[in-house]
């Protein structure tokens, strides 16, 4: 085991920026990981990281990095900030043998070689306007479609984000069409005859589904100008309520839709596998030996009922979008599951042309996988912690106990600064999660004997600091239950500003939610990202994908 000072480092593996660069150069295997928190993150990193606070190390490690000898290189602000060194400590707890830590972190970093990226799922978005610059996607004007809907023009209006984000908000008159599902509605929409608008919240998804629509062989389809956010812009109102529903496809349009994605992949290079190979990766897997992302490209409402064990819950509009959040292993092997292979296919594709090397489906989709006799998980439950096990030592205080207590026990908030603001057990301090060490070193030299109880909203999150602080030295007890057992006894609740709260953001706010000024700022940044200093890196292509061969691709000789 590592040592626990927070500021040890001769235990630890260095990486120069020079070897860094080397790294990303090649098509290895590695996970390049910011440890600070989002919002940070999301002010400048380096091209290619995924944002991995400390505080959600332990929660998120077993499924992005399965395979413990994979290279591994943390960074965080550089100079005092020691997140990335009690990362890697934590890391080695856990048996990873590949950690390395940045020498002098982002600061370092930028001095030393590129430009700072800036934003979230930055490859993603960079790769959706260069699909957009590369395939001339036609994008239509708010203005148009407005003029449309006033004079009764015929068109079909499809919103391609999740069925949650549907039942919120939407450009009004749409209908669900929902990421990869336009597989299957494809024909179903080119019989129609009509224009097909395409819309997300921004640009990046109603761009891909927009060119999915036309690779399928829908000509006349529109991704709508920067989506509702360029909607409410314009100062138009969302449609709320119930809406209109999701299409159903038909069961012809269903068969067709399988046939030109499974083309469309086979051109991509997208693989088949087996149930019976795969269940050998899913064990190899879960034994630590191999890297292996499996992705349920469904719906979650469909992924709750059934799912293959482990597999994560991202369906195909979002699997194209947020790549950076869950393969941060770029050449590690991706199996795409669903139940024909159609939206598999479709999302495969677009993997394949984002640059994922090793990208596979699922022949024969769940069914072929519960006709080979092997499990399916239910529900939506998450993995249990890393450190569950020493986890679980740390000495658990009932909310009531502490709330006797008053000042003789002193509170201490780890979880996000948003949620400390929102509401939490009144006279409680914030400490950032991966400061919580200093904070507890600082407090010792001021000789606070008082006791203190550590609190999240979940109550795992307070056991992991819990377990951070006894490895530094220090002792500290946790709220039973978690905030939300506060809660439930009806104790005293504060919210707002106060208990050491600082201007500082700790996690991103979605421009949707930030207000017009934001929104605008955010599209802005996405338009101008393929005019920016993107590197060059081998894991991350433009778009340059085969087209399947035209007669694996031409329409149905029936008349729409």
């Amino acid at each position: 085991m590592i040592a626990g000072s927070i500021t040890d480092t001769a235990c630890m593996e260095l990486s120069t920026v020079s070897e860094l660069r080397d790294l990303r150069a090649t098509s290895d295997e590695y996970a390049l990981f910011d440890v600070r928190e989002s919002a940070q993150a999301h002010q400048g990193h380096i091209f290619g990281a995924t944002f991995l606070p400390r505080r959600m190390l332990a929660a998120r490690i077993a499924s992005l990095v399965p395979r413990r000898s994979t290279l591994i290189v943390l960074y965080d602000e550089g100079g005092p900030d020691p997140r990335a060194r009690l990362a890697a400590q934590t890391l080695a707890r856990f048996g990873y043998t590949g950690v390395r830590v940045l020498d002098g972190g982002l600061r370092t970093w930028l001095a030393q070689s590129e430009a700072p990226c800036r934003g979230s799922n930055v490859p993603n978005k960079w790769f959706g306007e260069t699909v957009h610059a590369h395939a001339a996607t036609p994008a239509l004007p708010i203005a148009t479609l407005q003029a449309w809907r006033e004079t009764g023009s015929a068109h079909r209006i499809c919103d391609i984000r999740s069925p949650e984000e549907y039942g919120r908000a939407r450009i009004p008159g749409a209908a669900g069409a929902f990421g990869s599902d336009l597989a299957w509605h494809a024909d179903d929409l080119r019989r129609a005859g009509q224009p097909v608008v395409v819309h997300c919240s921004g640009r990046t998804r109603s761009i891909i589904a927009c060119e999915s629509l036309r690779l399928l062989g829908v000509q006349d389809a529109y991704a709508l100008e920067n989506g509702t956010m360029g909607w409410r812009l314009a100062g138009l109102a969302l449609e709320r309520g119930p809406g209109s529903g999701s299409l159903a496809a038909s069961a012809a349009s269903r068969r067709d839709g399988a046939r030109r994605t499974q083309a469309l992949a086979r051109a991509a290079g997208v693989a088949s596998v087996e149930a019976a190979m795969l269940a050998r990766w899913l064990d190899e897997r879960d034994a630590g030996r191999t890297n292996l992302y499996v992705l349920d490209i469904r719906q979650v409402a469909e992924y709750r009922a059934g799912h293959l064990p482990g597999a994560i819950a991202l369906p195909g509009g979002l699997a194209v979008q947020r790549t950076d959040e869950f393969l941060p292993v770029r050449a590690a092997q991706v199996v795409l599951v669903d139940d024909d292979e159609a939206r598999a296919a479709l999302a495969g594709y677009w993997l394949r042309a984002m640059g994922l090397p090793r990208v596979a489906v699922l022949a024969g989709g769940l069914p072929a996988w519960n006709a080979a006799g092997y499990a399916l998980g239910h529900g939506r439950g998450r993995p249990r912690p890393a450190d569950h096990a020493d986890a679980m030592a740390a000495r658990p205080c009932p909310a009531h106990d502490v709330h006797e207590a008053g000042a003789r026990m002193q509170r201490v908030y780890v979880d996000t600064q948003a949620r400390f603001l929102a509401g939490r057990p009144d006279a409680a301090e914030w400490v950032p999660f991966g400061g919580l060490e200093a904070w507890l070193a600082a407090r010792a030299k001021r000789q606070d004997e008082r006791a203190v109880v550590l609190m999240a909203h979940d109550e795992s999150l307070a056991r992991s600091a819990a377990l951070n602080a006894r490895l530094a030295g220090f002792d500290a007890a946790v709220l039973a239950g978690g905030v939300t057992a506060w809660q439930a006894q009806g104790l005293p609740l504060a919210s707002g500003p106060g208990g050491g709260v600082t201007q500082a953001a700790d996690v991103v706010v979605q421009p949707y939610d930030a207000g017009l000024q934001a929104m605008r700022d955010y599209l802005e940044w996405e338009q101008a990202l393929t005019r920016q200093a993107i590197p060059t890196l081998p894991l991350y292509t433009a778009y340059r994908v085969p087209r399947p061969p035209a007669a694996d691709m031409e329409q149905d000789q029936e008349a729409p």
